[in-house]
């Protein structure tokens, strides 16, 4: 199972994620800063926080620094436009609350998916 950073997430969301993570068995890692993901384990996946206004600063410098790092925005508002808003920025994926075990585990599947080789 992958381990899955959740990186500055609002309590609100952070705790139903987190449930929804653990019983599909992956290992949460709770990480408050974007400095704290200098330490410890590397995450094969990270999911930050869209309603945090700077999170396109926090997606540039996480990109900087992981580029091959699969990057999900979490948030509570369910639009079009903070989706797109989100890929846009240079997430991987979007997701929004409520969360629901088949919709994490598709967007894990999709995230950790090989890249097709180029022909």
């Amino acid at each position: 199972m992958p381990r899955v950073t959740l990186l500055g997430l609002p309590e609100d969301l952070e705790r139903p994620l987190a449930k929804v993570l653990r019983d599909e068995a992956h290992k949460v890692i709770r990480k408050l800063h974007l400095q704290d993901l200098r330490h410890g384990p590397k995450s094969d996946v990270v999911f930050i926080s869209g309603e945090d206004p700077g999170f396109r600063g926090m997606l540039a410098e996480l990109r900087q620094g992981n580029p091959s790092v699969p990057v999900i925005v979490v948030t509570g508002k369910t639009g079009t436009t903070e989706w797109l808003d989100a890929l846009d920025a240079g997430a991987t994926d979007y997701c929004g609350a409520p969360f629901e075990r088949v919709q994490i585990r598709w967007i894990l599947d999709s995230a950790l998916r090989p890249e097709p080789c180029a022909a």
